[in-house]
């Protein structure tokens, strides 16, 4: 399985360069994660089987990420909660990028306060763009209950990102 997925990131290196470096804001930091995920799945193999290859290795590479701009001990302003959990195809102005790369560590520490089935469903359905309904049917729950979980997920990473409040 470890082999499948090393050929899989050797062979498909530059979409995942690409969309990590749209994701992240930054083409050496995608470089940088891409290799750290080589090397952390050289030493150590998924614990479960793999069903998207692309999505687990992005979404090892957003962790990585994350774990690296959380030791850099980034300041955070909250302002886009949406572009870094939403899958998007679209162009970033460096200036966004820039802003995004930062954003990612509040919205990493927000999800860290989630209960664990609530950030897995936010992620798997924001980052790896998982339809609701096939996380309903692998979490065994059902549809209205992934999407309550989903929207109060959402709703709680936007709350804490915005501060306390000063009324």
């Amino acid at each position: 399985m470890t082999a499948g997925l090393l050929n899989f990131l050797v062979e498909r290196y530059d979409v995942l360069r690409r969309k990590l470096s749209h994701r992240l804001g930054s083409v050496e930091l995608a470089e940088d994660v891409l290799h750290d995920t080589y090397v952390k799945l050289s030493v150590r193999a998924p614990a479960g089987p793999v069903h998207s290859p692309q999505s687990f290795l992005l979404r090892t590479a957003v962790n990585i990420a994350i774990d690296r701009i959380r030791a850099d001990r980034l300041e955070l302003s909250g302002e886009e909660v949406d572009e870094l959990l939403m899958t998007d195809e679209k162009a970033i102005d460096p200036a966004v990028a820039v802003e995004a790369r930062i954003d990612l560590e509040a919205v990493a520490r927000a999800m860290e306060l989630l209960p664990p089935l609530r950030r897995q469903l936010l992620f798997a359905s924001r980052v790896e763009g998982i339809p609701q309904k096939e996380l309903a049917q692998r979490y065994a729950i059902s549809l209205r209950r992934v999407e309550r979980e989903i929207h109060l997920a959402h709703e709680f990473c936007v709350e804490q990102m915005r501060g306390p409040r000063k009324d």
